[in-house]
């Protein structure tokens, strides 16, 4: 710090009034001493005690100049201004402290206009404070209470159904999320599942997410009432293959017709797995790949079939289909997976991801999520989450 921020007020002003005084008494006794010695010609011992006479006038002069502003700075102007300090001193350590300043009753106006007008400040600032702190515990109380009924969107429990062995995880980055997945059961032995991220974080995206996530239950005419699986679709026909897609795309014509000026988009997987057979349709609509894991390695790594929803009414989807051998585990999972970020800012890549099952996983569900979730933090460290993280594995355990 510069050592002229260090000196107080007082040392500041009274030095910068010495040395002025002392300026122009200097160039007196210079004008003085010319003066003499070209008017009256005289001598240099003249001189010499004239300077001596005229030196002790200035320093007599300086000396009572400085008492007297001194005492007159003092109280006038340096006590105000150091009790001034002092009060803001103890406020910058408590806001909600003491304001009071003692001060002399008969101020000059401009050191009481300064202390009135920084009661008045301080007052104003005291009641915005006051009133963040009551809005920030309401806003967090109403970010409480979307955050549980966004988990109940969720499903508390994956549905138990034959031959298939579901697992998830889900960590949001903040209070809600634009992250959801979803395993339910359709009709004729089979069973839905999708995995999906709203763009953007926060509330709008976790809004975004209900109404994406319940517009998928609706098109695939799968709903859960009291524990029964509802049909809303054609009862009269089972579940076909085409009925995934069918799905994906009544999902993007509505969002791009009703909210395409919101400007937000989903990337998500859906597909349907046939309990009987093993026999799975999909539809990757703009999001990370699907990994078909045994105990060899990754089997297959399925892309996209379509662009994301939302942005283009009328998008063209391709539906995916695959067989799955007894063993296999369906992986899904969002981008807060692979762009997690390390205490260095580094990403943690689908290299690294992929390069856990490369050696091939032989264990279940739930044991292949946590191999992701401690190589995971193990990678973070202590690094804040940047993103939503949602993973979703289903085991196929039946077989031929």
């Amino acid at each position: 710090m510069n050592k002229n921020k260090k000196r107080s007020v007082r040392n500041i002003l009274l030095m910068g009034v010495f040395w002025r005084i002392l300026f122009i008494e200097g160039v007196l006794l210079a004008y003085s001493l010319l003066h003499k010695w070209i008017t009256e010609d005289a001598s240099s011992m003249d001189l010499f005690w004239y300077s001596i006479r005229i030196t002790l006038l200035v320093i007599i002069i300086i000396t009572f100049m400085m008492v007297t502003l001194r005492t007159f700075l003092a109280r006038n102007i340096i006590l105000p201004l150091e009790a001034i300090t002092s009060a803001n001193k103890r406020l910058h350590e408590n806001i909600s402290g003491d304001d009071y300043i003692e001060l002399p009753d008969d101020l000059s106006h401009e050191i009481e206009a300064i202390v009135t007008s920084r009661s008045k400040m301080l007052k104003t600032i005291l009641d915005i404070t006051e009133e963040r702190e009551k809005y920030a515990i309401a806003l967090n109380d109403e970010l409480k209470q979307g955050k549980k009924i966004q988990n109940d969107f969720l499903p508390h429990d994956l549905p138990r159904v034959k031959n298939c062995e579901p697992a998830s995880y889900f960590h949001s980055a903040l209070e809600l999320s634009g992250d959801f997945y979803d395993v339910f059961e359709l009709p004729d032995d089979h069973i839905g599942f999708v995995v999906g991220d709203v763009s953007g974080k926060g509330v709008g995206s976790a809004l975004f997410m209900a109404l994406v996530r319940s517009l998928l239950r609706i098109f695939s005419g799968s709903f859960s009432a009291d524990g029964d699986s509802c049909r809303l679709a054609d009862s009269n026909k089972g579940w076909i293959p085409e009925d995934a897609l069918r799905t994906v795309y009544l999902t993007n014509e509505y969002i791009a017709t009703e909210h395409s000026e919101d400007g937000m988009f989903v990337t998500l997987v859906f597909g349907a797995i046939d309990l009987l057979t093993g026999k799975m349709h999909y539809v990757n609509a703009g999001h990370e790949p699907l990994m078909i894991i045994d105990q060899n390695g990754i089997k297959h790594s399925l892309g996209r079939t379509g662009p994301a929803l939302g942005p283009i009414q009328g998008a063209a989807y391709d539906i995916g289909t695959v067989q799955l051998e007894k063993g296999d585990i369906l992986f899904s999972y969002t981008d807060g997976v692979t762009e997690a970020q390390s205490e260095n800012k580094d990403f943690y890549t689908r290299a690294r991801l992929k390069n856990i099952f490369n050696k091939g996983f032989d264990g279940s569900s739930d044991t292949l999520l946590e191999a992701v979730i401690a190589d995971l933090s193990a990678f973070t460290g202590n690094a804040p989450q940047s993103d939503d993280i949602t993973m979703l594995a289903i085991k196929w355990q039946g077989g031929k």
